[in-house]
C-alpha cells in the first residue's frame, strides 16, 4: 500500500509543478496539498522529491514547508547542507509566528549554527516561543535563567520555566526541576518531590533523569535507599551515553573489586573518556600514573593528565604541574608546574595551594619567600589540609614570614599530627624535649 501513496505523490509533484499560472503563485489549498504530499515522500524517503516539494510550498508562503525545509538544509536531505541557508528558512517561518521554527532559530543562536553565537537572541526566540505554550522552548528559557546565558542569572524564573515544561511533560524540564527540589534552588528543598520528578523524566528515558533517580536510590533521597536500584539506573543512563554514568559506574566497579569487575569497569571508563568527560580522563591518568589495573606509564598518564586539565579539571591540573616539577612523562619544567599549580590553586584546589606553598617555601621555580609560602599555606590549612598546618606550624614556630608563636605553632601541629600528619608528630616529638 505505501508503495502506491509514494506514486501517487510523484504524480502530484509533478501536477503541481507544471499547473501553476504564470505568477508562479499556487491557490491555498494547493499549497497545503504539495506541503501534505512532500511529508508522505519525506516518510518514505524520497528526499530529492520532499525537497522540491516542500521548496515550492516554502515560496508560497507555507510556515511548516518553510520550517521543514529548512531542516532539509540543515541535515542535507535532498538538498546540499546548509547551516547558513536552514536559518533564513527557520527565520521566515519563525517570523509566521511558528513557535517551532523560533525555538529551533533559539538554538542555532544558542550553538552558533549558520550564525554569529548569540545568547542574547537565542532567548530572545525562545521567550517568543515559550509564550505560545511551546515545552521545549519553555525548557530552554529554565537552562538559559539557571545558567545566566544571556539573561540575568534568577533561579527564581528557572523554576517557573521548567514548571511550565514539565508539567507538559518535557523531560528535560522535569530533571531539571527535580534537581530544583533536590537542592532547594527557588522551591522548598523536598527530597520526596525531587524523585517524584526525577521519576517522570526517568519513565520518559531521559538519560540525566535516569541518573539523577538512581543517585537518590543511592542516597536514600526521597526513596529508601537501594543500592541495586540505583545501579540498573546509572547502567540504564550509561547505556544512553550519559558519561558522568560510565564515569560513576567504572569508580563503582573498581572500588567493589570482586572477579571480573575491573574489565567492566574499564569499558565504563573508556565509554565515558570518549566522550571527552574530563573527570574519566583524569581517573585514566591516575591510573596510568600508578598502574592500576593497567600498566604504568607516566608519558601517557601526563598527556591524560593534560586533556583533562584543558577542560579545568583541578585535580589534573595540580597532577599535571606535579609531573612536570619531578619529570614524569614529560620534560622537567618548575616553571611550568608552577604555572600548572597556581591556575588549580586560583579555582580553590587544596593540594595546589600547598604545592605552590611549598614552591615559595623551598625556592622551587620562583624566588624564596616565607612570606609568600605562609600565604598559600594558610589558604590550604583553611581547608583543614594536614600537609599544610604542619608548614604553617613549622613557619610560626620559626618566625619564617610570620611573626614567631610557638602556642600557634603547637596548636597547628597537633592538628596536623591528629589528621595523621607522620612530619607534624616528629616536629612535636622534637619541640617536647
Amino acid at each position: 500500500m505505501k508503495r502506491y501513496v509514494v506514486i501517487i505523490a510523484l504524480l502530484f509533484c509533478f501536477a503541481v509543478l507544471h499547473a501553476q499560472d504564470g505568477t508562479g503563485v499556487m491557490p491555498k489549498d494547493s499549497v497545503e496539498a504539495c506541503y501534505r504530499s512532500a511529508v508522505e515522500l519525506f516518510s518514505a524517503a524520497r528526499y530529492d522529491d520532499a525537497a522540491a516539494l516542500l521548496r515550492k510550498a516554502a515560496d508560497n508562503g507555507h510556515a511548516d514547508a518553510q520550517y521543514d525545509y529548512g531542516l532539509c538544509c540543515f541535515n542535507g536531505n535532498g538538498v546540499p547542507e546548509d547551516h547558513a541557508e536552514a536559518v533564513a528558512w527557520y527565520r521566515k517561518a519563525a517570523f509566521q509566528g511558528l513557535p517551532e521554527a523560533q525555538y529551533t532559530l533559539g538554538v542555532c543562536y544558542e550553538q552558533g549554527y549558520g550564525v554569529d553565537a548569540s545568547d542574547e537572541y537565542a532567548v530572545e526566540w525562545y521567550m517568543l516561543a515559550a509564550a505560545q505554550g511551546y515545552a521545549p522552548a519553555q525548557s530552554a528559557l529554565g537552562v538559559a535563567y539557571y545558567n545566566g546565558s544571556g539573561v540575568g542569572q534568577d533561579y527564581q524564573v528557572a523554576a517557573e520555566w521548567f514548571r511550565r515544561a514539565a508539567e507538559q511533560g518535557d523531560a528535560g524540564a522535569q530533571s531539571y526541576l527535580g534537581t530544583f527540589y533536590a537542592n532547594g534552588y527557588a522551591v522548598e528543598q523536598d527530597g520526596y518531590k525531587a524523585a517524584v520528578w526525577y521519576k517522570k523524566a526517568a519513565d520518559q528515558g531521559h538519560a540525566e533523569g535516569l541518573y539523577n533517580l538512581g543517585y537518590c536510590y543511592e542516597c536514600g533521597i526521597g526513596v529508601d535507599w537501594n543500592e541495586g536500584k540505583a545501579i540498573q539506573l546509572y547502567d540504564r543512563a550509561a547505556s544512553l551515553g550519559l558519561a558522568v554514568a560510565q564515569y560513576d559506574l567504572a569508580r563503582y566497579y573498581m572500588e567493589r573489586g570482586r572477579n571480573g569487575d575491573d574489565e567492566v569497569a574499564l569499558e565504563y571508563l573508556y565509554a565515558a573518556v570518549a566522550q571527552d568527560y574530563a573527570d574519566a580522563q583524569y581517573l585514566l591518568g591516575q591510573l596510568l600514573y600508578e598502574g592500576r589495573l593497567v600498566g604504568q606509564d607516566h608519558e601517557r598518564a601526563a598527556r591524560w593528565f593534560a586533556m583533562a586539565a584543558a577542560q579545568d579539571n583541578t585535580d589534573a591540573q595540580c597532577d599535571l604541574g606535579f609531573c612536570y616539577l619531578t619529570g614524569q612523562g614529560v620534560t622537567q619544567s618548575a616553571g611550568t608546574a608552577l604555572r600548572w599549580f597556581v591556575k588549580a590553586a586560583e579555582q580553590g584546589n587544596v593540594r595546589a595551594q600547598h604545592n605552590i606553598g611549598v614552591c615559595y617555601y623551598e625556592g622551587i621555580g620562583v624566588g624564596q619567600s616565607y612570606v609568600d609560602a605562609v600565604k598559600w599555606f594558610t589558604l590550604a590549612a583553611g581547608q583543614e589540609y594536614p600537609d599544610s598546618e604542619y608548614y604553617l606550624g613549622v613557619c610560626y614556630n620559626n618566625g619564617q614570614g610570620v611573626d614567631k608563636d610557638r602556642s600557634i605553632a603547637l596548636k597547628l601541629l597537633r592538628k596536623a599530627k591528629k589528621s595523621g600528619c607522620a612530619e607534624a608528630a616528629e616536629a612535636l616529638r622534637v619541640l617536647s624535649e
